[in-house]
């Protein structure tokens, strides 16, 4: 589990619902203070590794959101954005430098030259993401981008990718390419939304089974024996569909 800081949810309360590892993602919204503060409730409650969002210092228009009319409650009433357009390498170092055990994440990370200045920052974990195409709409998208991170990190860290990944076959493409973990989020709003807890445990079930299939389609058993040599790369054949960026077609903007 990846869990933001602006969830409602008390962090201590969430570390109980579960033996799984979990990271605190956090959106920062004070000074260096304020982030050190931050560290030391995650690793006290028992949090296994860090993050920092790093990819939010402007919030970006999106469009989606002013076509339906919907607020952000969480957003109108947030505070300090500011901060998290000042934080900079420099800033990550005074936090990295008070926590020279701590495991942290920065995640946004959207170049392999990103990814070289986070390695020499002493990172656990690189996590290659594009906000789910909300921030900067014209950008790569993150399985266009994570070839060269794992180019630029070679193993000395965690490379962690999420966007768009809906699918079993798409994590075992992430897989291929060079990524250690595969971050999803809406389905699992699929799955709760249509069942509660019930729900998610499906969610989880279908791409284990669909991993399982592709695996053994591939030829192979075992995660380890997968590399870039099953993907290759290929191009759009549908018409924009739910998971598409703004617009979509057939809903009638």
């Amino acid at each position: 589990m990846l869990i933001s800081s602006v969830t409602t949810l008390k962090l201590e309360d969430i570390v109980k619902g579960g033996d799984g590892p979990k990271i605190y993602q956090l959106y920062v919204r004070g000074d260096d203070k304020w982030v050190a503060d931050r560290v030391k409730q995650a690793m006290g409650a028992g949090y296994d590794a860090f993050c920092i969002t790093v990819d939010t210092a402007v919030y970006s228009r999106r469009e989606r959101d002013i076509a339906k009319r919907f607020v952000k409650s969480w957003r109108t009433a947030a505070t300090g954005q500011d901060h998290q357009a000042a934080f900079s390498w420099d800033s990550f170092k005074r936090v990295k430098d008070q926590f020279p055990d701590v495991k942290f994440i920065l995640k946004g990370i959207g170049c392999g030259e990103d990814a070289e200045l986070a390695l020499k920052e002493g990172v656990w974990g690189v996590y290659c993401s594009n906000h789910g195409g909300r921030q900067l709409d014209h950008g790569r998208g993150s399985a266009a981008v994570l070839p060269e991170i794992i180019t630029a990190v070679k193993g000395k860290a965690k490379v962690i990718v999420d966007g768009s990944f809906s699918r079993g076959t798409d994590i075992v493409k992430a897989i291929c390419l060079g990524a250690d973990w595969v971050g999803l989020g809406r389905l699992y709003c699929y799955g709760l939304a249509a069942n509660g807890a019930a729900g998610i445990e499906r969610v989880v079930e279908l791409l284990e089974e669909e991993m399982k299939e592709v695996m053994g389609l591939l030829g192979v058993s075992s995660l380890k024996q997968l590399d870039k040599s099953y993907v290759s790369q290929g191009f759009p054949t549908n018409l924009p569909g739910v998971h598409s960026a703004f617009p979509l077609i057939g809903e009638g903007y």
